[in-house]
């Protein structure tokens, strides 16, 4: 996308006096965007810490003591078995919780960059 198109895009926010500039449309816009993604990562992440009732990196701890039980000659067979199921789903919440940190990050360095 180029200069003009983008121009193009938010002049009719400008004729409609949203925006004083094109400049200033791309700015907002970008802001408000960036602001979107950064709540939508925070509940993300506060429904994950609501839902094992601790932070990404207590969560991290307990997975990896987990899977390190499933390893366990304690166990039975049946508890080797529902102890890999829901430690599979814990894993896939894990991966969900990372990805929405570093996003997080990512989204929160790009503000800065954006707002400087």
């Amino acid at each position: 996308m180029n200069t003009k198109t983008i121009t193009t895009i938010v002049e009719p926010l400008v004729k409609r006096e949203i925006f004083a500039t094109p400049e200033e449309a791309v700015r907002e816009l970008t802001v408000g965007y960036i602001l979107q993604q950064i709540s939508s990562h925070q509940r993300q992440i506060a429904k994950l810490e609501r839902k094992y009732g601790m932070n990404f990196t207590k969560f991290t701890q307990y997975v990896h003591e987990r899977a390190a039980m499933l390893q366990s000659e304690t166990l039975s067979p049946e508890q080797r078995q529902s102890l890999g199921r829901a430690l599979m789903a814990e894993e896939d919440d894990w991966l969900d919780w990372k990805v929405a940190v570093e996003m997080l990050q990512s989204w929160l360095g790009l503000r800065e960059e954006v707002a400087g």
